[in-house]
C-alpha cells in the first residue's frame, strides 16, 4: 500500500509562498504601524493646537481697561474725557517687541493687554480671583536650549528650532502697568515698556503653549454696519478684509500724544482707539504637526520657508496672504506645495469689556 506525501519541489514551493505572505504581513504590518504612530503624532499635535487656540480665546475676552472720564485739565476744566491706566497693544510683533535678540525670530502678529485673571505666586494674596494681570501672546523661532535640563548637552541631542506660541502671564502682584500710567505724568504715557522690561528680564513670565505654530493673526474690527458705513462699499474680497479700525493691524489704546504715531495717525472719532477695546477680534492661527514641521526646514532661527516676513502687514492682504485662493505666494499654497499638514484656526472673539464709543470727550454741564 502506498502512502500519499510531499515531494520536495512542493516542499520548497510551500515553503517560498509562506516566506513570501510572512514578507507582505510583515511589510503591511510596519506600514500600518507608521500611519498609525504618524496620525497619533498629528491628533495629539493639533490637540494642543487646539487647546493653545481656545486659551487665547478665553483670555483675549477678559481684557479690560477699566475707564472712566476726568478732568481734561485738573486746574480749569472744560471737558471730561476718558481715561485708563490700563492698555491693550495688538499688531505686528516686531513692532511691539522691537528687535529680537540674537538667536531667535518674532513671527507674525502679538497682543498684550490687562485682565482680571487672578493670577499670583503668593499665598498672601490667594483668593483674589480678580487681582489684574499683564498677559499676552507671541510667537518666536528659536531653539529649544531653556527648556531642556542641563544634564542634556547639545552633542547629545542636537537644538530642535521650532516656531513657538508663548503666553506672557505676569502676576497680579508683580504687574507694573500702574508705574507707568498713574499720576500726571502717566496720562499721556503710550510706551511699551510695561511688557517689554519682564519679557527682558533674566526670568521673564512665560511658557511654551504650544509648538509649530507658525502664524498668529490678529484683526481689530469693528462691528460689520459700521465697518460698511465706514467703507462705503461692500465691494471686492481685500474691501471686506479691509479693517478701518487697524488698516496696518497695529491697534494701541495709548492716549494720544506726540511722538505716538499709533493714535496720532486715527484721530478718525469713528475709528480712535485711544482707551477703547477693540469691539471684535478676528484672531487666526496656522498650525502644523512635528514631521511636518521638519519638512520646512528650521534649521536656523534666521529661517523664513513661508515668507512671513513680508506677510500680515496690511489688513485688506489678508486673503491674498494666507489662504489658497491668495494665489501661489499665500502661505496655504506654499504649505500645500511642500506637502506638509497644517490646521487653520479663525474666529471672532467679543471683547466682554468693550464699550465702543464715538465721543472721545463729553461737555461739562453748569
Amino acid at each position: 500500500m502506498k502512502r500519499a506525501g510531499f515531494t520536495l519541489v512542493e516542499v520548497m514551493v510551500a515553503s517560498v509562498i509562506v516566506v513570501m505572505l510572512a514578507a507582505m504581513f510583515v511589510a503591511l504590518l510596519s506600514q500600518t504601524s507608521g500611519i498609525w504612530r504618524r496620525t497619533a503624532a498629528k491628533v495629539e499635535q493639533f490637540r494642543a493646537a487646539r487647546a493653545a487656540f481656545e486659551t487665547i480665546t478665553t483670555r483675549l475676552a477678559q481684557a479690560t481697561l477699566n475707564v472712566y472720564w476726568d478732568y481734561d485739565n485738573p486746574t480749569l476744566p472744560t471737558k471730561y474725557r476718558r481715561r485708563s491706566e490700563l492698555r491693550f497693544v495688538s499688531g505686528p510683533a516686531d513692532q511691539l517687541l522691537g528687535t529680537a535678540p540674537d538667536g531667535r525670530q518674532w513671527l507674525t502678529h502679538a497682543v498684550f493687554f490687562e485682565a482680571p485673571l487672578g493670577v499670583t505666586e503668593n499665598d498672601r494674596y490667594r483668593g483674589y480671583e480678580n487681582m489684574l494681570c499683564a498677559s499676552g501672546f507671541y510667537l518666536e523661532l528659536g531653539d529649544d536650549r531653556a527648556m531642556r535640563p542641563s544634564v542634556i548637552s547639545e552633542a547629545m541631542v542636537p537644538l530642535r528650532i521650532r516656531p513657538r506660541l508663548y503666553e506672557f502671564w505676569q502676576p497680579g502682584e508683580a504687574n507694573r502697568i500702574y508705574k507707568f500710567t498713574s499720576g500726571a505724568s502717566g496720562r499721556n504715557y503710550y510706551g511699551r515698556e510695561w511688557f517689554r522690561q519682564p519679557l527682558a528680564s533674566g526670568a521673564p513670565p512665560v511658557h511654551v503653549l504650544a509648538e509649530n505654530i507658525l502664524a498668529l493673526i490678529i484683526t481689530p474690527r469693528l462691528a460689520p454696519a459700521e465697518e460698511t458705513e465706514i467703507k462705503g462699499k461692500p465691494a471686492t474680497v481685500s474691501d471686506a478684509d479691509f479693517s478701518p479700525l487697524a488698516p496696518d493691524y497695529l491697534y494701541d489704546s495709548s492716549p494720544t500724544s506726540v511722538g505716538n504715531p499709533a493714535t496720532q495717525r486715527n484721530l478718525d472719532p469713528r475709528t480712535n482707539p485711544v482707551h477703547q477695546l477693540p469691539p471684535l477680534l478676528q484672531v487666526t492661527m496656522v498650525a502644523t504637526d512635528e514631521q511636518s514641521a521638519e519638512l520646512l526646514g528650521y534649521t536656523t532661527a534666521a529661517a523664513d520657508p513661508l515668507g512671513l516676513a513680508t506677510k500680515f502687514r496690511q489688513s485688506r492682504d489678508y486673503t491674498s496672504d494666507l489662504l489658497l485662493s491668495g494665489g501661489e505666494e499665500s502661505i496655504e499654497s506654499k504649505l500645500i506645495a511642500q506637502k506638509v499638514g497644517y490646521r487653520i484656526f479663525n474666529t471672532n472673539v467679543i471683547i466682554r469689556g468693550a464699550k465702543w464709543s464715538r465721543e472721545q470727550a463729553e461737555a461739562m454741564t453748569p
